[in-house]
Order: C-alpha cells, then structure tokens, then sequence
C-alpha cells in the first residue's frame, strides 16, 4: 500500500470497543504485517511484544496489538480502546517501508529511561510509529494519531534532532 492510499480502515468503527469481527480484521492485519511478515529497518528485524494481553479487548493477543489500539488514561492510568489508533493498524507496514519518503519525518530520540527511540511521523497524515532499540534489537512500542498539543512537541524534537 502507497502512502497516499492511507485511509481509515472501517468508517463505522464504534468508540468503546471494536465488534468481534472488526477486532478480527484488525488483528488479522497486525499478525500479518507485523508478526508473519516482519519489517527489517537498516538490518534489524523490527521485533514486537508477544506476551499475551489481559486487557478485556485484546485478551490472549500479543501485548503489542494492544499498544497499538488502546491508549493509557492519564487520569486512571488504564488502557482504553482508541478508535483514531485502532483505524490505523494497517498503516504501520507502509509508513515503516516507506520511511525513506520525504513525507515521513524520522528523529531519534532518548526517552525518560535513557533508552533510543525511533520516531516515524507522517506528517501531514498526523500518524507516528515509535521504535525502541533493545540491542541487538529493535522493538515496536505503538503507533498513533497525533493530536495538536502533541504535534507541537514532535515538531520540536524532530526541529532539535534535524539541527
């Protein structure tokens, strides 16, 4: 798939959680392309968290999945499904194949614990991917719609990582 054919994947996606055969077609979409087919970015296979969920959506599916269409409350802390991520499963193959596009903003940066990450913005698509090194590996964190307040703080770190 082509950067410019992105699009959300269901246009009646609920908030509150997927139904049973969305969550089907999306976890279809991560094993895929993720976990059957993995990604090599600059020699590395791009490895994911496999240990299974116990999030009530996700229950039994890789952990990672679960990053990718859940997004942690800042008030309780908890993971709830987020319908913006969810849409997008099937936009992280392409964005990391297609990094090397000028349309994709790429910036490395250290988080809280010290560890590399590895930022993978499209842009004017408000969609990240974000990738720690776990050496000798690499490993997808999550990926996400990017909302004003944090397009602002990508905007300067990829600014601070360019300079």
């Amino acid at each position: 798939m082509e950067l410019d054919d992105l699009e959300d994947l269901f246009d009646d996606l609920g908030f509150d959680e997927p139904t049973p055969d969305q969550l089907y077609q999306m976890y279809g979409i991560f094993l895929n392309d993720i976990a059957r087919n993995p990604i090599v970015l600059n020699g590395k296979t791009l490895k994911y968290n496999s240990n299974k969920s116990k999030h009530p959506i996700c229950r039994g599916k890789a952990q990672a999945f679960e990053h990718i269409i859940t997004r942690e409350s800042k008030i309780s802390g908890k993971r709830n499904f987020d319908r913006d991520r969810a849409n997008k499963v099937h936009w992280i193959r392409p964005v990391l194949l297609n990094a090397s596009d000028s349309r994709i903003k790429y910036f490395k940066r250290k988080n809280d614990k010290g560890q590399n990450q590895h930022f993978y913005w499209y842009q004017e698509k408000s969609f990240i991917i974000i990738i720690r090194e776990i050496q000798p590996e690499i490993l997808l964190i999550t990926s996400f719609s990017v909302d004003k307040q944090e397009k602002y703080k990508f905007k300067k770190w990829y600014a601070e990582y360019r300079n």
